[in-house]
Protein backbone atom coordinates (compact mmCIF):
# COMPACT_ATOMS: atom_id res chain seq x y z
CA UNK A 1 0.00 0.00 0.00
CA UNK A 2 1.06 3.33 -0.55
CA UNK A 3 1.42 6.06 2.04
CA UNK A 4 -1.58 7.80 0.34
CA UNK A 5 -3.52 4.93 1.32
CA UNK A 6 -1.98 4.96 5.01
CA UNK A 7 -2.73 8.53 5.59
CA UNK A 8 -6.45 7.66 4.45
CA UNK A 9 -6.99 4.97 6.79
CA UNK A 10 -5.07 6.89 9.73
CA UNK A 11 -7.50 9.71 9.17
CA UNK A 12 -10.37 7.61 9.47
CA UNK A 13 -9.56 6.08 12.37
CA UNK A 14 -8.30 9.45 13.80
CA UNK A 15 -11.15 10.70 13.24
CA UNK A 16 -13.67 8.01 14.71
CA UNK A 17 -11.78 8.59 17.80
CA UNK A 18 -12.23 12.19 18.10
CA UNK A 19 -16.02 11.72 17.22
CA UNK A 20 -16.13 8.75 19.69
CA UNK A 21 -13.83 9.48 22.68
CA UNK A 22 -12.44 5.74 21.49
CA UNK A 23 -8.83 5.43 22.04
CA UNK A 24 -6.76 5.06 18.95
CA UNK A 25 -5.75 1.50 20.14
CA UNK A 26 -8.91 0.20 20.59
CA UNK A 27 -10.08 1.47 17.15
CA UNK A 28 -6.66 0.23 15.37
CA UNK A 29 -7.89 -3.55 16.49
CA UNK A 30 -11.05 -2.87 15.49
CA UNK A 31 -10.34 -1.87 11.86
CA UNK A 32 -7.64 -5.40 12.07
CA UNK A 33 -11.05 -7.00 13.31
CA UNK A 34 -13.48 -5.73 10.80
CA UNK A 35 -11.39 -4.46 7.26
CA UNK A 36 -8.41 -6.53 7.47
CA UNK A 37 -4.80 -5.03 6.62
CA UNK A 38 -4.09 -1.96 8.29
CA UNK A 39 -0.81 -0.33 7.05
CA UNK A 40 1.96 -0.07 9.30
CA UNK A 41 2.63 3.63 8.47
CA UNK A 42 -1.28 4.41 9.39
CA UNK A 43 -0.44 2.73 12.89
CA UNK A 44 2.24 4.38 13.18
CA UNK A 45 0.50 7.92 12.57
CA UNK A 46 -2.47 6.69 14.60
CA UNK A 47 -0.21 6.31 17.58
CA UNK A 48 1.69 9.83 17.16
CA UNK A 49 -1.05 11.53 17.21
CA UNK A 50 -2.79 9.95 20.07
CA UNK A 51 0.20 10.76 22.25
CA UNK A 52 1.01 14.36 20.51
CA UNK A 53 -1.68 15.50 20.64
CA UNK A 54 -2.35 17.80 23.07
CA UNK A 55 1.15 19.51 21.88
CA UNK A 56 -0.50 19.63 17.95
CA UNK A 57 -3.84 21.35 19.36
CA UNK A 58 -1.72 24.24 21.10
CA UNK A 59 0.55 24.57 18.12
CA UNK A 60 -2.47 24.64 16.06
CA UNK A 61 -4.30 27.18 18.16
CA UNK A 62 -1.28 29.50 17.63
CA UNK A 63 -1.37 29.57 14.11
CA UNK A 64 -5.19 29.10 13.45
CA UNK A 65 -5.55 33.02 14.47
CA UNK A 66 -9.51 33.13 15.13
CA UNK A 67 -10.50 29.28 15.31
CA UNK A 68 -9.08 27.63 17.91
CA UNK A 69 -9.05 24.12 17.53
CA UNK A 70 -12.40 23.03 19.51
CA UNK A 71 -14.04 25.44 17.09
CA UNK A 72 -13.02 23.21 14.01
CA UNK A 73 -15.00 20.59 12.28
CA UNK A 74 -13.67 17.26 13.43
CA UNK A 75 -13.02 16.10 9.82
CA UNK A 76 -10.69 19.14 9.41
CA UNK A 77 -9.02 18.97 12.85
CA UNK A 78 -8.30 15.54 12.53
CA UNK A 79 -6.57 16.22 9.46
CA UNK A 80 -4.87 19.06 10.80
CA UNK A 81 -3.51 16.84 13.78
CA UNK A 82 -2.28 14.09 11.30
CA UNK A 83 0.12 16.44 8.89
CA UNK A 84 1.33 18.33 11.67
CA UNK A 85 2.26 15.59 12.82
CA UNK A 86 3.84 13.98 10.25
CA UNK A 87 5.66 18.09 9.43
CA UNK A 88 7.45 17.56 13.03
CA UNK A 89 7.92 13.56 13.89
CA UNK A 90 8.15 11.73 10.59
CA UNK A 91 11.31 13.15 8.72
CA UNK A 92 11.80 11.09 5.84
CA UNK A 93 7.96 13.71 5.13
CA UNK A 94 9.08 16.50 3.97
CA UNK A 95 6.51 19.70 5.02
CA UNK A 96 5.32 20.82 1.82
CA UNK A 97 4.33 16.82 0.95
CA UNK A 98 2.67 16.55 4.50
CA UNK A 99 0.55 19.99 3.54
CA UNK A 100 -0.05 18.40 -0.23
CA UNK A 101 -1.61 15.28 1.42
CA UNK A 102 -3.73 17.15 4.01
CA UNK A 103 -4.88 19.67 0.96
CA UNK A 104 -5.89 16.53 -0.49
CA UNK A 105 -8.07 14.41 2.20
CA UNK A 106 -9.34 18.00 2.60
CA UNK A 107 -10.68 18.03 -0.89
CA UNK A 108 -12.12 14.32 -0.28
CA UNK A 109 -13.66 14.78 2.99
CA UNK A 110 -14.35 18.06 3.59
CA UNK A 111 -16.36 21.51 2.68
CA UNK A 112 -15.79 23.64 -0.34
CA UNK A 113 -12.96 25.96 1.59
CA UNK A 114 -11.60 23.83 3.74
CA UNK A 115 -8.28 23.09 1.32
CA UNK A 116 -7.92 26.66 1.42
CA UNK A 117 -8.31 26.86 5.41
CA UNK A 118 -5.89 23.46 6.02
CA UNK A 119 -3.40 25.10 3.06
CA UNK A 120 -3.13 28.33 5.04
CA UNK A 121 -2.93 26.69 8.56
CA UNK A 122 -0.16 24.27 7.97
CA UNK A 123 1.80 27.08 6.24
CA UNK A 124 1.50 29.26 9.01
CA UNK A 125 2.92 26.29 11.06
CA UNK A 126 5.32 25.60 8.61
CA UNK A 127 6.76 28.95 8.99
CA UNK A 128 6.26 29.43 12.56
CA UNK A 129 8.28 25.98 13.44
CA UNK A 130 10.82 25.77 10.48
CA UNK A 131 11.64 29.79 10.23
CA UNK A 132 10.26 30.33 6.43
CA UNK A 133 9.20 33.57 5.53
CA UNK A 134 8.53 34.89 2.46
CA UNK A 135 9.70 32.57 -0.62
CA UNK A 136 10.36 29.56 1.56
CA UNK A 137 13.83 30.07 2.50
CA UNK A 138 14.92 29.90 6.16
CA UNK A 139 14.59 33.09 7.88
Amino acid sequence: MSRRTARKQAFFILYQSDVTGSPGAELLSRWRAYRGELEEYAERVVRGVERERERLDAALDEVSEGWPVWRMSAVDRTILRLALYEMLHVEDVPPEVAINEAVELAKGFSGEEAPAFVGGVLRGAEDRIFGKVGDGEPG
